[in-house]
Order: structure tokens, then sequence, then C-alpha cells
């Protein structure tokens, strides 16, 4: 007889793990989560939360709490390195008519709204438990902690993310997800006072920056640029004189940004985990199973999706291969066509091309991720 799946540990507490501790708690699972990192993340950085992902942010039980801790938006502003309007990208409502097409919010916010909802649904959290291995026996897996504990589960979720080894110790035809010679810097700002929806502002070749709403009083500043940042630099100071490259608005924002400014580096990673996303026990999901380019918000609109079908699956699951067998066949085709468009948008911006069509690009992602996966 088949026994039930009741207990899962998911290791990484980033967004994919987070999200995936809490839809399997919603389903009723006993849930513990590992994370190695003994404090939260905290980085000074947003999130654009797309129409997608905060329909499934819905779905998971947190759709009003995002709603009221970031700034909701509808439609995004594009503009060239002169000011000249070239034209908006349209923001699908997609989570109902209770709720904004999408939104911007803080990564620390985001983050402390999906442990509390954790939390609140019973997973136990442990920090500073990093995970060495993971065994399976006799239909039990056991994960290994430094320190010569273990924790055993049904099975485990592993969210550890694109930098870790841990998936290519489990998985051996996993490959390191490859770093795109590109920096992504972000800040937070005061909002300007117009600012009421984002804003793409492109500057000389392969220079990008995007300006988020994601508090009343405060907006997100990402800019791409071309190479790898060198080490030493002062990173205000970098920002200020890459935004004077940009259209006046842009450049509006260079006494904003000082040594006390918020800044973040970001590599921009690329990898997709072949076929199977499981082996024994383990599904690996978010930037372990694809490590998306950051583009269009969908690495983080990936990761949220791998929760919600998760959960939905949970509800009649009897078995991790059958399980696992579910989940990739609603996830893979439709992250293959999702990778497949934010990379071409990662070889435009490192390779500008006379071609490069991004409306074309929004509206064959928009008809991808249109309906639930």
């Amino acid at each position: 007889m088949t026994q039930r799946l009741v207990r899962v540990c998911v290791i990484g507490a980033g967004l994919a793990g987070l999200c995936c501790a809490l839809a399997a708690a919603s389903r009723g699972m006993r849930v513990q989560l590992l994370d190695e990192a003994a404090e939260p993340r905290a980085l000074a950085a947003h999130i654009e939360v797309v129409p997608s992902m905060l329909r499934d942010l819905v779905a998971l039980g947190i759709g009003d709490d995002c709603v009221r801790a970031g700034f909701p938006y509808r439609g995004i502003d594009v503009i060239d390195r002169y000011g000249r309007h070239l034209h908006e990208l349209p923001t699908e409502r997609l989570a109902g008519p209770r709720f904004p097409a999408a939104l911007g919010i803080r990564h620390d916010e985001l983050h402390r709204l999906l442990e509390r909802a954790a939390l609140h649904r019973g997973v136990a959290l442990r920090r500073a438990a990093r995970a060495q291995a993971v065994h399976q026996h006799a239909g039990v897996a056991r994960v290994d902690i430094d320190g010569g504990e273990a924790v055993e589960a049904d099975f485990v979720v592993l969210a550890v993310g694109a930098g870790s080894e841990l998936p290519l110790t489990l998985f051996p035809h996993a490959r390191p997800a490859s770093e795109l010679p590109q920096s992504w810097w972000y800040a937070l700002l005061p909002r300007p006072v117009d600012l009421d929806r984002p804003l793409i502002a492109y500057g000389d070749a392969g220079h990008r920056a995007v300006l988020v709403p994601v508090r009343h009083d405060q907006a997100g500043l990402l800019l791409t640029e071309p190479g790898v940042a060198p080490e030493g630099i002062a990173p205000a100071e970098h920002l200020r004189r890459a935004l004077a490259t940009f259209a006046p608005r842009l450049r509006a924002l260079k006494p904003r940004l000082d040594e006390h400014t918020p800044i973040t580096l970001r590599p921009a990673r690329s990898a997709l985990l072949q076929m199977p996303w499981y082996r024994g026990a383990v599904l690996a999901v978010g930037d372990c199973a694809h490590a998306l380019p950051p583009h269009f918000g969908q690495a983080a609109a990936q990761a949220v999706e791998d929760a919600r079908v998760l959960a939905d699956l949970l509800d009649g699951a009897t078995g991790c291969a059958e399980l696992f067998d579910a989940f990739e066949r609603r996830r893979a085709e439709r992250v293959r066509r999702v990778y497949d468009l934010t990379t071409t948008a990662a070889r435009w911006d490192l390779q500008p091309d006379s071609s490069a069509d991004l409306n074309r690009l929004m509206e064959g992602l928009a008809q991808t991720v249109a309906q639930p996966a």
C-alpha cells in the first residue's frame, strides 16, 4: 500500500523555498524549512510582482498582504535616452477583480510576508542549518545537517538557488549556472512624486534602467550594464555616473544616491536543469531547476509558480513518483518557453540587435503565462 505524504523538508528559505514551505503547510503537511543563513535575507532591492506572480501569490493566500505592503500599478512606460516616450507595455489583470494588475515591493518586505505566513501555517523554520547531503532509505529521505543532526521526511524540496553546490551532488546531470557578462545594480531611493508605475529607460548600447514604485515613499532602481563590475568600485558614485548617460528623468535621480543609499550588485545567472528535475525523494525548484535571467520579472514569478503547482498537486498525491511526474508535466514545457524568451532578452542586452522587438517578446510571454500552469 502506498503511504500518504505527510512530512516534507524544504532546503533553502529564499523566495522559492518560503513559497513551497507555505504551499505544503497549507495542504496540511508537516514542514521543516532549513536555511544556512543565520539571519533573514534583506537585500537592498525590489521585486516586480508581475501579473502572473500576483495571481499565484493570491492562490497561496498572501495576495492582500502583498498589495498592502507594495505599490500597485498598471502598465509600464518605456522611454529612450532622450526622454522620448516609445510605448507602453501592458500589464493584464490576472489575479481577479479584487486585485491590481501588478505591484512593486521591497525584496525584504516580500520575504518577511512569506516567512510570517509560513510560520503562521506551522512551518518549523531552522536557521544556521546547512544541509550537507540527502539520503534515502526504505522510503524515507534523510537530510544531514552540519553538526551531525539529521531531518527525516517523506520527500525533500531543494530550493537552495543557483549558486549552491548541493544540486550538483544530488543531480549528476546538473551543470553550474553560467553568469552572464552583465552587472545588475539595485538601489532603494525616495520615490519621485510623479512615478506611479514602472519606467523602463534605455541608455547607451546594452545599458538599461528601470524605476519601480515600491511604497508611497520609496522606489526601486535597477540599472543593467554590460560587463562585470570591477572590484573596489564605489557603488553610489558608479551609479551616478551611469545615470548621467540616460534621459533627464533618470539623471534627476543622481542627487538621491549617496554613501548611505542601500545598493546591491547581483549576478544574472542562466541555466535550465535537464529532465528529470527530481531524483529519488528530492525535487528541485526555483533557481535549482531553472535559473532564469531576471528579465520581465520571470525569475521570481516562475519560482512562485513552482510553489502554487506543488500546492495543487499535493491535494491528491499519494507518493513521490506520482507527485514529481505530475509536477514536471505541469512545469517543463512552460518553463522552457519562458527560459527561451528571457534568454533572448538577455542576448539582446549583451549584443544589441536592430531586429530586437521587446513588444514581441512581451506578447509571447503574456500568452505563455496568461493561464495558470
